[in-house]
């Protein structure tokens, strides 16, 4: 079963960063899809929560080169 989870970025975002964290989120084992809203600077991504969570993908985002806001955890998913 997919879940979802959002993941708000600290930074105003391109079409290039957008492009960047997509591809690294989708390296993330167990991600299903992802995608980035470049006006709200929030990550989407449906994932098998068998094989991946949260936390993978912050880290994703970080190790692209962005900050992730540090209340995500109160964030809708």
């Amino acid at each position: 079963m997919e879940e979802q989870s959002v993941i708000k970025i600290n930074s105003t975002l391109t079409n290039e960063d957008k492009n960047k964290i997509v591809l690294a989120l989708n390296d993330v084992w167990g991600v299903l899809r992802a995608d980035v809203n470049i006006l709200s600077s929030e990550a989407r991504i449906g994932y098998d929560k068998n094989a991946a969570s949260c936390h993978d993908f912050q880290q994703a985002i970080r190790d692209a080169g962005y900050d992730i806001a540090t209340s995500n955890n109160d964030l809708p998913k």
